[in-house]
């Protein structure tokens, strides 16, 4: 919660000069700790001129025209000349900053204004391109030019660089090892794409049911004698230990120790995955657990890992939660993921990390189960003909076997009850030196692309992003470090890998997109058990960008309610920013809960596709919902809000709804007649494409009203009204403060936050002389939706006698206190639902025909509706000084909801709905 919130640059507005007065338009091309210079500095040419910034970061001074570096140079120079239509241009200025890539910037000043155009250097200095400047233009070439020379001859120069290398031969190793890894992997992406699939081959083998452990061991007499008890205390059904070529008396110690345990042996060491895989051929059991003999498990272990096979259709493996002794850094945890590209990852760091699970979190999808402590199905294990031994003497074969299995739709999760302590690299520490296990590990992981990435163009990718993340760890280091000899090995062996492939390169078959399973894999999916209830009959899948709990915003209390109320079992897939455990309320209403993190850029591009279309754009979400689909069998899938309809494809074969919380068409109409403009055109342009368009791939849209359902075109359109909780919310009997008014609206909506822009511009100046406070709620994290929305409006909130809270759990005592709730809406869509819960609370609403949009209410009897602002002003005076009237809307406004807008009318008419659609499929 905040006290008060205020907007950045909050007290300039954004108003146009005057289109008949010449302007001065400095296109800013340079970075944001430069800008203040540089606009103080065009500034003080011709001072007397209105001044207009082009740039990417609000100026510090004169009109703001945003501009977007990732949109194309035809979509900038349409922004620039819509915003400067009418206008001349007296002076246009720009940076001439090499560092800076704003090149479309500079090619749109030279184009707009050619003869008025100011230059500046990184000093500051000016000239202009014309015949009296071309002396100061040629300095300025001659000090450019000593600057590139004096650079270049500098060690961070490239020609220093070269020439230094030159005199070091040994330095130019890792420059041609890097240049001919990356050649290798081209060519070897080249041959992927003439290889025929290779698919493996079917098991038919029968085993029983039970579980069967294995556990390769060398050496490993003490680290038996430590796990082995543990592991026979559970009662698995077979324990067989592969005997490694040890020279410490292991096999006869177990034979006197552990009869029981199965020991094969032999003689001579072998690799991690021939080890491994000698167990799993004798193996008798339905499911093979491969333990390291440096783990110590924990009760429960097997249990944990067998259960979610019940549960998990076409599960290949279930992997246990890593713990390290007490005192030593957990360098791993069993979640092993491989963090999507973009994501926040350091660059230098390996592709695959582990992360810390969440609490509560339970068999969440991973890209692969450790090798020292899964559980896998033994026929599956059997098609894919167990570990491959190409990857000697260890590491990173556990990866390469479960990515093999997604690729044939068999998925691994995380088991985090089976819990183990690992005393990591007990083993093969003894044998191996830090250089030799680092060296192995990437060399191997080369060796997994190599074999077991299908996809050309993937593999071409990975392959890349890891030579080069090699390469960037090693840069500019001396050659004789340490960790520049382990990462220039590291790239000879990716060479020599390349090599070995490309006679035989490898392409298995796929039954699953390749993006699915690295979306799957990525860390951005987490699965959390659910209360809900799970009888009778498939659960209804609801997909939605927000969580429906909290309540912070209108259609969390709509979600909600609803779900509250439903008679059917319910599983619940949403974004949220960061994996976390869901509130209890949720999991509460919920067979399965499943998050998916989402990773949202604000850049724009030139995509005809909405920016919050985009911004909810998500493999991992796609992997997410198959998946679940997959699992649960739903009848119905319910997708929350318009920009979730691009998900109706991925909830196949479950019949789709598509809940329209508001007409995104109908909004950015309106918006665009309230604030003309380049941005709203275009928005309105891109959802006039998209919204159409999902509306005929649901088999249902759902409005909520019926002025909505006569815009649906294409397909079937049922309305549910938005409706509210008539018990939570009730009237109070003490009278309100004076003068005391209420707005509630996110700021995460744009158009709360222009009807705030507009009332504290336009309306509150008329209550001069009533002493009025304004209690504004907007909502979680005001100040970055502020900063978000801060080209299209900056609402000075800096107003004696305005208060804004952030999100507030409780809103009824804010209502209770509030003399007056406004809602002074220029543009709405769908229906406001605070317009509701402040009926069902006995408040005098005073609200614009935009904050009732969609509401079938009686203006003066339920709401008092103003047109201008000034009769919004008079009309909050009189309520304020005439408690009567006010006392006698209030009274009217309940009694409208009692008998129109209950959530339990509501939700039988959707129980309904979901009747009609389980009625068609049968």
């Amino acid at each position: 919660m905040v006290a008060r919130v205020h907007g950045r640059e909050a007290s300039r507005r954004l108003a146009r000069p005057d289109l008949n007065a010449p302007v001065k338009v400095l296109f800013a091309t340079c970075g944001d700790d430069k800008l203040p210079a540089l606009v103080e500095a065009f500034s003080r040419i011709d001072p007397g001129t209105p001044l207009i910034v082009v740039s990417e970061f609000p100026p510090p001074a004169g009109t703001w025209v945003p501009f977007h570096v990732q949109r194309s140079f035809h979509d900038v120079l349409g922004q620039c000349r819509e915003a400067l239509a009418g206008k001349e241009i007296r002076f246009a200025g720009l940076m001439l900053d090499p560092g800076s890539p704003y090149w479309k910037l500079r090619l749109a000043a030279a184009l707009l204004a050619p003869t008025r155009l100011v230059c500046f250097n990184e000093t500051f200095h000016h000239f202009m391109l014309r015949p009296g400047d071309l002396p100061v233009l040629l300095r300025h070439l001659r000090w450019r030019a000593g600057n590139w020379v004096r650079f270049q001859t500098n060690p961070s120069g490239k020609l220093y660089t070269i020439a230094w290398r030159l005199t070091h031969p040994r330095s130019l190793e890792r420059p041609l090892v890097y240049r001919a890894a990356l050649a290798a992997g081209w060519g070897l992406s080249v041959a992927k794409r003439w290889t025929a699939p290779r698919a493996p081959a079917p098991s038919h083998h029968q085993p029983e049911p039970g579980i069967s452990v294995v556990i390769p061991s060398r050496d490993g007499r003490e680290l038996l004698a430590r796990l082995l008890p543990g592991v026979m205390s559970q009662c698995p059904d077979e324990v067989i230990v592969v005997d490694n070529g040890s020279g410490d008396g292991s096999a006869e110690w177990l034979r006197g120790a552990f009869p029981a345990v199965r020991c094969d042996v032999h003689t001579k060491a072998l690799a991690f995955a021939e080890a491994a895989n000698r167990g799993i051929a004798i193996a008798r059991y339905s499911h093979v657990c491969l333990l390291n003999n440096d783990m110590l498990v924990e009760p429960g272990f097997f249990r944990a890992l067998r259960e979610p096979f019940d549960s998990v259709p076409g599960l290949f493996c279930a992997t246990a939660q890593i713990f390290f002794p007490e005192g030593k850094r957990r360098e791993e945890t069993g979640k092993a993921v491989m963090p999507a590209r973009g994501a926040s990852h350091p660059p230098r760091e390996f592709p695959v990390r582990c992360e810390l699970p969440v609490t509560g979190e339970g068999h969440s999808y991973v890209l692969y189960g450790s090798g020292g402590c899964s559980l896998y199905d033994a026929r599956k294990l059997g098609a894919l003909a167990g570990f491959a031994e190409a990857f000697r003497p260890a590491y990173v074969e556990d990866l390469d076997l479960g990515y093999r299995a997604w690729q044939q739709g068999w998925p691994t999760v995380f088991a985090p009850d089976a819990r183990v302590t690992h005393h990591h690299r007990s083993t093969t520490a003894r044998f191996f030196s830090d250089k030799d296990l680092a060296v192995m590990v990437e060399r191997n992981y080369f060796r997994f692309l190599a074999r077991s990435i299908a996809s050309p163009a993937l593999f071409a990718r990975l392959w890349q992003d890891s030579v080069r993340r090699l390469n960037l760890a090693c840069a500019g280091l001396r050659p004789a470090m340490e960790s520049d000899e382990v990462h220039v090995a590291a790239l000879r062996s990716a060479l020599r890998v390349a090599l070995e492939e490309c006679s035989e390169p490898g392409r298995p078959t796929c039954q699953m997109s390749e993006d699915q399973i690295l979306a799957a894999g990525s860390g951005d999916i987490a699965v959390y058990a659910g209360r809900g209830r799970r009888e009778p009959g498939p659960p209804v899948l609801i997909a939605s960008c927000y969580a429906p709990f909290p309540l912070s915003h209108g259609g969390a209390v709509r979600m909600y309610n609803l779900m509250r109320r439903s008679g059917v079992p319910q599983l619940l897939v949403y974004f949220t920013d960061e994996l976390q455990t869901p509130p209890e309320e949720i999991l509460d209403l919920c067979v399965e809960v499943v998050q998916v993190r989402r990773h949202g850029s604000h850049y724009r591009d030139s995509s005809m596709t909405p920016a919050v279309v985009r911004e909810f754009a998500s493999e991992a979400f796609r992997a997410a919902l198959r998946l679940s689909v997959r699992k649960w069998r739903p009848a119905i899938a319910q997708l929350e809000f318009t920009q979730m309809g691009q998900y109706a494809v991925d909830c196949a074969p479950a019949r789709t709804i598509l809940v329209e919380h508001d007409i995104t068409i109908d909004l950015y109409e309106q918006l665009a007649r309230q604030q003309p403009g380049w941005e709203h055109e275009r928005q309105l342009a891109c959802w006039r494409d998209f919204e159409p368009r999902v509306w005929r791939q649901a088999d249902c849209v759902v409005t909520m009203s019926e002025k909505d359902r006569a815009m649906v075109t294409g397909g079937r359109a049922v309305v549910l009204a938005n409706g509210v909780d008539l018990d939570r919310y009730q009237p109070g009997t003490e009278e309100p403060a004076r003068a005391r008014l209420l707005f509630i609206g996110s700021f995460a909506h744009l158009p709360n936050v222009l009807a705030l822009d507009h009332f504290l511009r336009d309306v509150w100046p008329g209550l001069a002389g009533l002493d009025p406070a304004l209690h504004v709620i907007a909502g979680a994290r005001p100040e970055y939706y502020l900063e978000y929305y801060r080209e299209r409006v900056q609402p000075c909130l800096d107003v004696a006698g305005v208060t804004v809270d952030a999100f507030v759990a409780d809103v009824r005592p804010a209502y209770r206190a509030a003399t007056v709730v406004i809602a002074p809406l220029l543009a709405s869509a769908g229906t406001n639902i605070k317009i509701l819960e402040a009926m069902a609370m006995g408040r005098a609403i005073v609200s614009t025909p935009a904050g009732i949009n969609g509401l079938d209410l009686q203006e003066g009897k339920d709401v008092v509706v103003t047109r201008t602002a000034a009769a919004m002003a008079d009309a909050i005076r009189s309520l304020v000084l005439n408690p009567e009237e006010r006392r006698r809307i209030e009274k009217q406004a309940r009694a409208t909801v009692e008998a129109r807008y209950g959530w339990d009318s509501i939700a039988r008419s959707q129980e309904e709905l979901y009747s009609s659609f389980r009625a068609e499929r049968a």
